[in-house]
């Protein structure tokens, strides 16, 4: 008998029953390796996004907003994703290693969703975004001019509030008002860059997590929701059978004698609303 299979019967217990295949020696196979469980997504949750259809949300029903990780710029798309070609085109010069080659997915992340129920509405607001951003980055102020080249590139392409204030402006110049506006937040702190609100915008906040570098495709916004109104009903006491009213008690008239008042009855202490448990 070998050493190792000496020692090895040492520690294993002796069958009640010997049998030849009691005697043979078993090795655990090694090979084997240990199932691990799959990784299990949490799945999305199910809200109002709408009919997610091509043919019920055609183009300028939504207007994606990107900004970038650390500088802030902000990039318009009228899709889900990011285009490099046509991203590239909103991406201006403001100064040394202002433009990149190319978009990088993994520095760009979704952080506002605008829906409209009128497609020619939001293809008009797309249009005048890009307009007003590009008056911001060419009329300076005359502090911003003083200043140097570095520090006036790092103020223009913070474009994060003025892209927000500048949708706030445009849905209430432009929206007209049977039409609604939904306004999905990644940040719902984001809306105070706004001074206020038109009443036709719906603000909502995302729910689904794991959102970073792509935003959610939405569906087609309806803005047929009525808001429900909470109107104050007063309560009626009810009485409950066999219960008797409380008759009123009156005071003993008193007639012919001089000098003699009817006692006063004393009233009934009101009784509070309030309990108190003591």
């Amino acid at each position: 008998m070998r050493t190792q299979i000496a020692l090895w019967a040492r520690f294993v217990p002796l069958p009640k029953v010997i049998t030849a295949e009691s005697l043979v020696l078993t090795v655990p196979d090694k090979t084997k390796r240990k199932t691990k469980e799959p990784f299990r997504r949490e799945k999305p949750v199910q809200d109002d996004v709408g009919d997610m259809s091509r043919e019920a949300n055609p183009l300028g029903s939504h207007i994606y907003f990107y900004t970038h990780i650390t500088s802030k710029r902000v990039i318009y798309s009228l899709y889900q994703n990011l285009y490099n070609n046509k991203a590239m085109k909103q991406v201006t010069f403001m100064g040394k290693k202002s433009v990149p080659e190319a978009l990088r997915k993994d520095h760009w992340t979704p952080f506002l969703t605008a829906s409209f129920t009128n497609p020619s509405t939001g293809l008009k607001a797309f249009q005048h975004l890009r307009e007003l951003r590009k008056l911001h980055e060419t009329q300076w102020d005359v502090e911003l001019k003083s200043k140097k080249m570095k520090e006036r590139s790092k103020i223009l392409q913070d474009q994060r509030g003025n892209s927000i204030a500048d949708l706030a402006a445009i849905i209430k110049r432009d929206v007209k008002e049977k039409e609604k506006v939904r306004v999905r937040w990644m940040n719902i702190y984001d809306a105070e860059y706004a001074k206020e609100w038109p009443d036709c915008v719906v603000h909502d906040v995302e729910t689904q997590k794991g959102i970073r570098f792509h935003a959610r495709r939405m569906g087609k916004f309806m803005g047929d929701e009525k808001e429900a109104q909470i109107t104050a009903t007063e309560a009626v006491p009810q009485v409950e059978e066999g219960v008797k009213a409380e008759a009123q008690i009156e005071a003993p008239k008193v007639e012919g004698i001089s000098g003699v008042k009817p006692e006063a009855v004393p009233e009934e202490p009101k009784k509070s609303g309030f309990a108190f448990w003591r």
